[in-house]
């Protein structure tokens, strides 16, 4: 009987030369069947205390084999066989929080997110003592954007461990799950605390650049901009700035009416350790503004978006009082709007555009316009009624869509699906205009639904933009309105470019281009009146003025 026992241990050789040899599946059935055989054997009177040693010997080894292939398949990214592993792994070792994280890795990996979902749950339910626990849940609750979750037991886990003895970067990561729950409900509460937590961070590393950044991005978020100077200012004596950091750096400086530094830092956009604005290398030098372009001819070429562009030309009366002469390259959608233009500006679609065949002395980026001409708050503006319109094709729409007596009123309720959403309005928000007497609606966003537009009732509402062919089309259809009522996007440039009663909507916070929102325009731009949410997302806020102020207009 002793021999027989001796020869069931020797199986467990078996076992293990699979496991070292990599066989996980054949291993780790091999060792559990091994395991029932030595349960077996634990119940005989005779066998019992020695079947016992055998059994947690086993699983100690077999526990260890397991754990070392697993790290080593993790460190290869070969994250289905350390999945395996870690199932595995998971029965013998369920208190084990290191491992409990390297499981939840493999099985996101596999996108199993309901199983890391249970696998929470089942941790929560355990009653251990191990404070790590909370720190753990915290993150899986933060990965399912449960933030209210992850607040609550990343606060546990400090206050079990004392404040005091928490790292800045665990005071850090509880003032970022605020951050998220604040971008989620626009509650300033949260704001307030996220802010509060990345200053103890700081304030425990200062040399941390992260947590300054922090600090600055959330002041951002909630129109500080005093508290933002102050971390700038700590951040930029601090270190060398990134070139992401310095095109933030700039752009903050030009909400805040810096311009000195917004022109010094903003080239930075082409530089970005993240999504930099593309340009394309040119060969010719870059004019500065100080050459005398008098006798040169000077090549524009577009950027960033279709509003940028828009914008930029409003510029051209100002350049051509500088430059012999000046070609533009603008973007497809653009080129049937501005070709024909009185300025006497060569104007090329971005797919024609080849330098080999274009001749040019100097080139420039559009966005770099304002920084060459050195402008200031008080001549930045480059005002109205400055694109040239189609006078025949503006005639055909009126004739289809605008021949009425009544109140002609555009809207635009978003721009580029790519850009910030932020700045977007839901059209259900608008339907409060309906209560308008004697006016007319005309869509002139892209790709609207015409049962989204049920709600409008008491007025007739039109779909134009859907059968828009470019920008041409849209501007003879604004030339024919009486007011634009649009949120940050490029029909607010170009509707402001063609000189038409413009109301534009901002969110609470909005971005920083638009220095000065104070006034009855938007300085930029003289036909475009503001309108200002008094809170994130309120767009109630806004629709209500500006329903004063047509009603003024209607009576």
């Amino acid at each position: 009987m002793l021999e027989s026992f001796l020869l069931l241990k020797l199986n467990r050789g078996i076992w293990v030369a699979l496991l070292n040899e990599e066989k996980i599946i054949e291993g780790i059935r091999y060792f559990e069947d091994y395991r029932e055989s030595i349960i077996i054997a634990s119940k005989t009177k005779k066998f019992k205390t020695a079947a016992h040693i055998e059994f947690k010997k086993a699983e100690d080894i077999f526990i260890q084999i397991l754990n070392r292939l697993a790290n080593k398949y993790i460190a290869a990214e070969d994250y289905s066989n350390a999945l395996i592993c870690h199932t595995v792994l998971f029965k013998y070792e369920q208190f084990n929080i290191e491992n409990i994280k390297k499981y939840i890795e493999c099985l996101k990996r596999a996108e199993q997110y309901d199983l890391v979902i249970e696998l929470v749950q089942n941790l929560e339910n355990i009653n251990s003592e191990n404070i790590e626990t909370y720190k753990l849940l915290a993150e899986m609750y933060d990965f399912n954007n449960n933030h209210e979750k992850a607040i609550e037991y990343m606060e546990k886990y400090i206050q079990s461990k004392g404040e005091n003895s928490c790292s800045a970067e665990e005071i850090n990561l509880l003032g970022c799950y605020y951050d998220k729950l604040y971008a989620k409900t626009y509650d300033l509460k949260f704001s307030k605390d996220a802010i509060s937590f990345f200053k103890k961070a700081h304030e425990l590393n200062p040399y941390e650049s992260c947590y300054l950044k922090n600090i600055i991005i959330m002041t951002a978020k909630t129109n500080d901009n005093i508290t933002a100077s102050k971390y700038w200012d700590i951040l930029i004596k601090f270190e060398n700035l990134s070139y992401s950091d310095q095109f933030d750096y700039a752009c903050f400086c030009l909400k805040t009416k810096d311009f000195n530094s917004w022109y010094k830092y903003y080239d930075s956009r082409f530089k970005r350790e993240e999504s930099p604005v593309y340009f394309p290398k040119l060969s010719k030098p870059e004019w500065n503004g100080k050459k005398d372009l008098s006798n040169s001819k000077l090549l524009i070429h577009n950027e960033q978006g279709f509003g940028d562009t828009i914008l930029m030309w409003g510029y051209i009366p100002k350049l051509k009082r500088l430059a012999k002469k000046i070609k533009f390259v603008v973007q497809n959608e653009l080129y049937e709007l501005l070709k024909d233009n009185n300025y006497g500006v060569k104007v090329i679609a971005a797919k024609d555009f080849n330098e080999r065949d274009t001749e040019y002395d100097y080139y420039i980026p559009s966005m770099s316009i304002p920084k060459v001409l050195n402008c200031t708050e008080k001549d930045i503006s480059v005002g109205e009624s400055f694109i040239d319109i189609d006078s025949e094709l503006t005639e055909e729409y009126e004739k289809k869509y605008f021949n009425n007596n009544k109140l002609k009123i555009g809207i635009s309720i978003s721009g580029s699906r790519t850009g910030n959403t932020t700045r977007d309005i839901p059209i259900k928000e608008l339907e409060k205009l309906d209560k308008l007497k004697n006016v007319e609606f005309y869509i002139l966003t892209k790709d609207v639904l015409d049962e989204s537009l049920n709600g409008f009732k008491r007025n007739k509402i039109i779909n134009l933009a859907k059968d828009f062919r470019n920008f041409k089309d849209t501007a003879a259809a604004i030339k024919n309105l009486d007011l634009v009522i649009t949120t940050d996007n490029c029909i607010m440039n170009l509707a402001g470019a063609l000189g038409v009663k413009t109301y534009a909507i901002f969110n609470w916070s909005y971005e920083s281009r638009w220095f000065d929102l104070s006034g009855e325009n938007i300085v930029w731009l003289t036909s475009v009146k503001p309108f200002v949410n008094n809170k994130m997302d309120n767009w109630d806020y806004s629709i209500n003025n500006i329903i004063q102020s047509i009603n003024k207009i209607l009576q």
